[in-house]
């Protein structure tokens, strides 16, 4: 691929936005500009090239224990280590696609062990509160189109999900967003003034810690109580009664929370308010709520468990049954016990959210690695295998943020394995039952 090559409607994983209207120009295997990309997207997609004709005795291509390793040694090693596993984990999925993911739950099946996506480090929390309460949704398109509204609450989207603003809710240029002409009114809910905030109509700042307070708040000047405090959560009562009258009166509201809501040890309760305020805010007029989903696909490996296991991650099928857990089957806990013995990664974007004390417990036992060139550990793993990077070397789907399902196309080839190849591999040399 010496000449130069231009492909267009291209999706980006690198965060949940999966924006999907991006368009490449390659020049001699290289990305050589991007269009439609933000300035993460762009330098990420200039770290690929095109990986053919490589020395496949090379360790950019497989290790066994740092050295390394024809593709058939560490995969007969890798059937051996998982067919001796008496409780093994299989996690990440969230760099995989959906056939990926489908056979990492086969695998984990097979082998009766613990399966995690790196979804139990980030908004399990949320998930959580959507089995208590329920939650009200939409497409991101549907958002685009309606709303006159949109709330970030504990987010700052310009810099985590930099196209969010202007593609999904517009309320970042002049360009109105909604059918009838007009644009959103942005309203910003942190603790700091971020530079979502200073883009903001309106920026409301609280203390930290006090997101239930205010939105308990505002829940009941929704519901028509008056406050009987001066200040809540940092913020002025006139303060609020404005924010929930704004809210209140809207057409279409959209409201998007980040890990500034979803973290800590009772995230979900707080998770649980925002929902329960949508519902109440239906009295008067339509409002959704929506996570700021983090990198790649993990979207995608929520559906893909609840298809197959009923459930959307921390799931164990030790009992020949799925049974869903979060804190007992979650990665990080089962490390940090040492109820495992053998870790298969599919993926390895989710190993920087694990605990130390996690980190130190993969450290000691095998561990097999399917993952991307690029990637970096803080071990060494048993096995190491790179494998090709869909929406980059191969083709595949990914989920959006709103659990719409992208198509992915490649640009660059490549003689690596799939993830899918792989695990296939493994799946089909496995001597227990």
């Amino acid at each position: 691929m010496n000449s130069q090559q231009v492909f267009t409607d291209v999706a980006c994983t690198l965060c949940g936005c999966v924006c999907d209207d991006l368009s490449l120009t390659v020049v001699n295997n290289r990305v050589e500009s991007t269009k439609h990309a933000c300035d993460k997207a762009s330098t990420w997609f200039q770290k690929f090239e095109s990986i053919l004709n490589r020395d496949r005795q090379s360790k950019d291509f497989c290790t066994v224990r740092g050295e390394a390793s024809s593709l058939e040694t560490a995969l007969k090693l890798g059937r051996t280590l998982l067919s001796d596993a008496c409780h093994p984990l299989v996690y990440g999925l969230s760099s995989s696609s959906t056939k990926g993911q489908g056979l990492a739950i086969q695998l984990a099946d097979r082998l009766g062990g613990v399966i995690d996506s790196s979804a139990s480090t980030g908004h399990a929390p949320s998930v959580l509160a959507f089995q208590r309460v329920g939650e009200s949704t939409s497409s991101l398109g549907e958002v685009k189109s309606r709303a006159d509204v949109v709330v970030y609450w504990g987010s700052n989207p310009v810099e985590s999900h930099p196209r969010h603003l202007d593609r999904y809710t517009r309320c970042g240029t002049d360009t109105p967003n909604r059918t009838d002409g007009t644009k959103a009114f942005l309203i910003v809910v942190d603790v700091v003034e971020t530079e979502t905030a200073r883009q903001a109509d309106l920026f409301v700042k609280i203390d930290p810690g006090s997101d239930f307070e205010v939105l308990w708040a505002l829940r009941g000047l929704v519901q028509g109580l008056t406050l009987s405090d001066e200040n809540y959560g940092g913020v002025r009562r006139e303060e609020l009664v404005s924010l929930a009258e704004k809210m209140a009166s809207c057409h279409y509201g959209a409201l998007f929370f980040g890990q500034g809501l979803s973290q800590g040890s009772l995230a979900h309760l707080n998770v649980e308010a925002v929902l329960q305020l949508a519902t109440d805010l239906h009295r008067h007029t339509r409002w959704v709520v929506r996570r700021m989903r983090r990198f790649g696909d993990v979207a995608g490996a929520d559906n893909v468990l609840c298809w197959q296991t009923g459930y959307p991650f921390s799931v164990s099928l030790s009992r020949g049954f799925p049974r869903y857990q979060p804190g007992e089957f979650s990665a990080c806990d089962v490390l940090e016990n040492r109820e495992v013995d053998l870790c298969l990664m599919v993926g390895a974007e989710g190993v920087q959210q694990l605990t130390q004390e996690a980190v130190e417990t993969l450290s000691e036992i095998p561990t097999i690695v399917l993952t991307h060139q690029s990637t970096e550990l803080p071990f060494t793993p048993t096995i190491e295998i790179a494998v090709q990077m869909y929406g980059v070397h191969s083709p595949g789907t990914a989920y959006r943020m709103d659990d719409t399902p992208i198509p992915l196309r490649s640009f660059f080839e490549s003689d690596l394995p799939t993830d899918v190849e792989i695990l296939n591999e493994l799946l089909t040399g496995l001597t227990r039952e």
